[in-house]
């Protein structure tokens, strides 16, 4: 079955959410509220990563809530594996602007995106980076 497009980014942003959570030291994760079919592919997809959920709240308030265990772990087919690799081109910005990097690629100023379209956010405090393996790169960085 093909997903739509909407699916296809409410996947990314689930996978990316989890894989993040999942790379964390934190035991839960609480998602905002959303509707029945998007907990329900959250649900879903927690199986694939061994993590518990249960939805909570009532209404318009209800959202998944998601537990690690001791299998708890990130899929090895799991489509993430997309590396954002800029070489040695040089972007510039405002000195002290906080760049973000997206999923999708694109980069720039940060626009209040919700943190599962972000790969990377970093002040650059010089005006200049790189994009280097979904990292947001400075002068002082030793991979520059």
């Amino acid at each position: 079955m093909e997903l739509s497009s909407s699916d296809q980014e409410l996947m990314t942003e689930i996978n990316t959410a989890l894989v993040r959570f999942i790379n964390s030291d934190d035991t839960h994760l609480q998602l905002e509220p959303m509707n029945s079919y998007r907990r329900r592919m959250v649900h879903k997809i927690g199986t694939k990563y061994k993590l518990t959920s249960e939805s909570t709240g009532e209404g318009d308030s209800r959202a998944v809530r998601l537990g690690k265990t001791n299998s708890t772990a990130i899929p090895e087919n799991l489509n993430h594996n997309r590396v954002i690799d800029r070489g040695i081109e040089i972007f510039y910005a405002k000195r002290g602007a906080e760049i973000v990097l997206r999923n999708d690629g694109s980069f720039g100023i940060s626009l209040k995106e919700r943190e599962s379209r972000i790969l990377d956010r970093r002040t650059v405090e010089d005006g200049e980076f790189r994009i280097r393996e979904n990292k947001i790169i400075c002068k002082q960085d030793s991979n520059w």
